[in-house]
C-alpha cells in the first residue's frame, strides 16, 4: 500500500531555512565579496557618441530625392566596409595609443581590431526629424578622451567618404569619356601611322621606279653566277691541298715502320755481348778459376786462405760479367733513342707540312663561306627587289583603303570630343551642385562617467548566484531528511495512527554542552572556508576574464 508524499507548511519550510541559514548565508557571503571584488577591480568603461545628419540636396528635389532611413541603412552598409576596414582601425590603435595591456601582453593584432570592431557601433537615429536622415556613432574605451578622439575620427571618416563616393562618380564619369576619346585618338594615330608606313615602304615601288628595279635584278642574278664560279674554284683548290695531307700521312706511316725495323736490328746488335772479346776473356778466366778451386777443395779445406782467394777472384770475374751486360743495355738504349730521333725529326718535318696545308685550306674554306655569304645577301636583295615589282600594283590600293579609314576615324574622333566636352559640362553642374552630404551635427564629447561596469548590479548578481549556490547546499542537506518520519505530524501521516505520546531527546549535561561546541567549531570552520576560498575564486574569475567579456 502506498502512501502520499505529506506536503510540508510554510512554517517548516521557514524552519529547515533557519536550520541552515548559515549554508545559505556564507556561500552568498563568499560569492558576494569575490565578485564584488572582482568587479571593482575591472576597468571603467566610457562611451563617446556623435551624431551625423545627412544635408538636404541643394538642387531641385525632381532630380535628387532626400535619403530616407531605408536608403541610408544600405548606405551606411556600404560605407562601413571602408571605414570599419582593418586599414583603417589598425593606424587608429597605434595612433592614440589603444588596448596597451592587450598588446603589451602579446595578444595578436587580429585580436585587438576585432575587439575594438565590438566596440565601435553605427546605429540610425529614429528619436528626431523623420523628414531628416541622421545616424550615430559611438565607441567605447577605457580612457575618456581616446574614446572621443577614436568617435570624432570615426566621425571625420564618415563625411570624407561620403565627399570621396560623390567625388569618384564624378571623375568616373570624366574617367570614361576620357578613356573613350583617347582610345579613338589611339585608333586615328594608328591609321595615320599606317598610312604614312604605307608611303615610306614603298618609295621605291612606284610604277616609274620599275624599269630601275629590273635592271638592279639583272646585275644582281649576274654577281650570282660570278660568285658561284669563284666558289668552284676554291672547292678544286681544297681538294689539291687534301690531296697533299694525304700523301703526308702516308709517307709518315712508311717512315714510322722504317724506323721500328732499324730500331729493333740496333738493339738485337747491341745486346749480343758473346760475340765481344772480353765476353771470351771472361769465359775463359773464369774456367780456369773453376777447375782450379776444384783441385784446391780435393787437397785442402774450404776456410783454406787459397780456396777463400780463389772464390773471391771467381766472384769478381761475375761481377765483370754483370757490368758488361749492364752496358750492353746501355747500347742498346743508346741505339733504340738514336733510331728514334730520326725518326720523330722526319715526322716532325711531315707534319708541319700537313699544319701549313691545313692552314691553307681553313683560309679557303673561310673564302667559301664568305662566298656563301655574300651569295645569300644576293638572294635576299634579288627576293626584295622582286617583291617590290610585284608590290607595285598594290600600292596604289593600299593607299586609298588607308585614306578612307582614316577620314572616317576623324569623323568618329570629333563627335567623341563633342560628347566629352558636353559631358564635363554636366559633370561640373553636378559636382557644383551636390545632393545630400554626410555632416556633424553633434561632435564627439568626452564622456565625464563610465557606463560600464555596473558594479552595483554586478555585484547584486554575485549575491544571487551565493545565494542559489546556498539553497542548493542546504537542499542537499535537507531533502534526504524528506523521505524519513522527523516529528509527529510525519508519524500520523505515514502510519495513519494517533499519536498517544512523544519522548523528547534525553540528553546529559555534557552531551548538551558538546553539542553547543560542535556548532560554534563547525561555524568557524565554515566562516573559515568561505572566507578562504574568497582569493581563490577571485584568482579564477580573473583568469578566466568573464566579467571583461561581459564588459566589453
Amino acid at each position: 500500500m502506498s502512501v502520499e508524499f505529506r506536503q510540508r507548511k510554510p512554517g517548516e519550510i521557514i524552519a529547515m531555512l533557519k536550520r541552515q541559514k548559515w549554508l545559505i548565508i556564507l556561500p552568498m557571503i563568499t560569492m558576494t565579496v569575490a565578485i564584488g571584488y572582482v568587479v571593482y577591480k575591472l576597468p571603467s568603461i566610457y562611451e563617446s557618441t556623435s551624431l551625423l545628419t545627412v544635408k538636404p540636396p541643394t538642387i531641385s528635389s525632381n532630380l535628387v530625392q532626400a535619403l530616407t532611413n531605408e536608403d541610408l541603412s544600405q548606405r551606411l552598409q556600404t560605407i562601413n566596409q571602408e571605414v570599419l576596414s582593418r586599414s583603417s582601425l589598425e593606424p587608429m590603435i597605434q595612433k592614440y595609443d589603444l588596448y596597451k595591456i592587450e598588446r603589451s601582453s602579446g595578444v595578436p593584432t587580429e585580436l585587438i581590431i576585432e575587439k575594438m570592431y565590438k566596440s565601435i557601433v553605427v546605429k540610425l537615429d529614429e528619436t528626431g526629424n523623420e523628414k531628416v536622415a541622421a545616424f550615430r556613432v559611438s565607441y567605447r574605451d577605457r580612457d575618456p578622451q581616446a574614446a572621443r578622439n577614436v568617435t570624432a575620427e570615426l566621425a571625420s571618416k564618415y563625411v570624407n567618404a561620403q565627399v570621396q563616393t560623390q567625388t569618384e562618380i564624378a571623375e568616373s564619369t570624366k574617367d570614361l569619356f576620357d578613356r573613350q576619346l583617347a582610345e579613338k585618338k589611339t585608333a586615328l594615330d594608328e591609321l595615320e601611322k599606317q598610312r604614312l608606313d604605307i608611303m615610306m615602304q614603298n618609295v621605291q615601288t612606284l610604277p616609274e621606279s620599275e624599269q630601275a628595279l629590273v635592271g638592279q635584278l639583272t646585275g644582281l642574278r649576274q654577281r650570282d653566277d660570278t660568285l658561284t664560279k669563284e666558289k668552284q674554284t676554291l672547292f678544286a683548290e681544297k681538294g689539291r691541298l687534301s690531296d697533299g695531307i694525304a700523301y703526308n700521312n702516308r709517307q709518315m706511316r712508311t717512315i714510322e715502320d722504317f724506323g721500328e725495323k732499324e730500331t729493333q736490328t740496333s738493339a738485337r746488335q747491341a745486346s749480343q755481348i758473346e760475340d765481344t772479346p772480353a765476353y771470351g776473356e771472361l769465359m775463359k778466366r773464369r774456367a780456369d778459376l773453376n777447375a782450379k778451386l776444384d783441385n784446391y777443395i780435393k787437397v785442402y779445406r774450404d776456410k783454406h786462405p787459397l780456396v777463400t782467394a780463389t772464390k773471391d777472384e771467381i766472384a769478381r770475374v761475375n761481377e765483370e760479367f754483370e757490368n758488361l751486360r749492364k752496358s750492353a743495355d746501355k747500347r742498346v738504349k743508346v741505339a733504340t733513342e738514336g733510331s728514334g730521333i730520326k725518326v720523330q725529326m722526319q715526322r716532325k718535318q711531315l707534319e708541319s707540312e700537313n699544319e701549313r696545308l691545313q692552314s691553307q685550306i681553313g683560309q679557303i674554306e673561310s673564302q667559301i663561306g664568305q662566298k656563301d655569304i655574300e651569295r645569300q645577301q644576293n638572294a635576299a636583295q634579288v627576293a626584295s627587289i622582286e617583291a617590290r615589282i610585284n608590290a607595285i600594283p598594290n600600292v596604289k590600293v593600299a593607299l586609298e583603303g588607308v585614306t578612307a579609314r582614316l577620314q572616317s576615324a576623324k569623323t568618329t574622333y570629333d563627335e567623341t570630343l563633342k560628347k566629352k566636352n558636353e559631358a564635363e559640362t554636366v559633370v561640373g553642374v553636378e559636382t557644383n551642385s551636390q545632393g545630400e552630404t554626410i555632416r556633424v551635427q553633434d561632435p564627439a564629447n568626452v564622456p565625464q562617467h563610465p557606463v560600464a561596469p555596473k558594479r552595483f548590479l554586478l555585484t547584486v548578481v554575485g549575491a544571487g548566484i551565493g545565494l542559489m549556490l546556498g539553497l542548493f547546499i542546504a537542499a542537499f542537506f535537507e531533502v534526504p531528511k524528506l523521505f524519513k518520519i522527523q516529528n509527529i505530524e510525519d508519524a500520523k501521516h505515514y502510519t495513519g495512527l494517533p499519536v498517544l505520546a512523544s519522548v523528547p531527546p534525553l540528553l546529559s549535561a555534557p552531551e548538551k554542552e558538546w553539542i553547543r561546541r560542535s556548532h560554534w567549531l563547525k561555524l568557524a570552520a565554515g566562516f573559515a572556508a568561505a572566507i578562504g576560498i574568497i582569493p581563490l575564486i577571485v584568482i579564477i574569475l580573473q583568469a578566466t576574464r568573464v566579467f571583461d567579456k561581459l564588459v566589453s
